[in-house]
């Protein structure tokens, strides 16, 4: 089983791509406000009704942008385009993935701390595929529970996220390959002001393999913007997605059938 390397290749035309992730945030801003980052881990959190998020992440392995409409009531619909510096079929060109997903909301508490949801999807997230592996959208589904509990007078969140994958164009031969997804992220916050610190783990069991890895950061929070900074790698040390800088941006209700109240 291959492991995870991370590329000698860092940041390639470093200039053009956060140019372009930029222009791409400013854009949507314009019309809306921006929503995720790089954590794999997810709460049961949904945007209220007719809310629009964006996010945008740029680090050392690939760059990301998510745009997410909770045009349904408990509903959110995701679109998720990586793109990766380096091409892990031929280690040479860039290339984009797109990884589309739906999360309803299932039961939350009354402070919306806690409760669960369910996520399901085609594609992937790049931290629950192996190094060379491509999953492409609609040859590859998906499918998260999400669970968060509060401790410490609400002061830690941690959210649990066990699931399965399957991909259907595996390998140089297409063959089939399953896989049992999991990660756990917890936030502890009162440590620093307005933000939280964050450590995630997370892999990938089975055909499907990923390596056992974990992510390390801090979350500045406002009621309409989030930032984070990241440091991601394996246990083993064999690679991982590196330093990470990521934002959220919320817009205002306003993507509601027979408008917004």
């Amino acid at each position: 089983m291959a492991k995870r390397v991370v590329s000698e290749k860092k940041f390639p035309q470093p200039l053009l791509n956060i140019i372009w992730w930029c222009t791409t945030v400013v854009v949507f801003s314009l019309a809306s406000t921006v929503k995720a980052q790089q954590f794999v881990g997810d709460n049961q959190w949904v945007a209220p009704y007719g809310v629009s998020t964006l996010a945008a992440t740029v680090g050392e392995e690939y760059a990301q942008l998510y745009v997410i409409g909770s045009l349904v009531p408990e509903w959110e619909f995701n679109v998720q385009l990586t793109n990766y510096y380096d091409d892990p079929r031929d280690d040479d060109d860039s290339y984009v993935a797109t990884n589309l997903f739906v999360k309803r909301r299932l039961l939350q508490s009354d402070d919306e701390l806690t409760g669960y949801s369910i996520v399901a999807g085609t594609g992937s997230f790049p931290e629950h595929q192996e190094d060379g592996e491509v999953a492409k959208a609609f040859k590859s589904y998906w499918v998260t529970g999400t669970a968060t509990y509060a401790f410490l007078d609400d002061n830690l969140l941690l959210d649990v996220l066990p699931g399965v994958s399957v991909n259907l164009d595996s390998g140089d031969d297409s063959e089939t390959a399953w896989g049992f997804t999991w990660s756990s992220r917890a936030a502890l916050y009162g440590v620093v002001p307005q933000s939280a610190l964050v450590a995630e783990v997370f892999g990938t069991a089975g055909e499907a393999y990923a390596e056992p890895s974990y992510r390390l950061g801090v979350r500045w929070e406002s009621p309409k913007f989030v930032a984070a900074f990241t440091y991601s790698d394996a246990f083993d040390g064999s690679g991982g997605a590196g330093f990470e800088v990521g934002i959220i941006y919320f817009t205002e209700p306003r993507f509601c059938w027979g408008g917004c109240r």
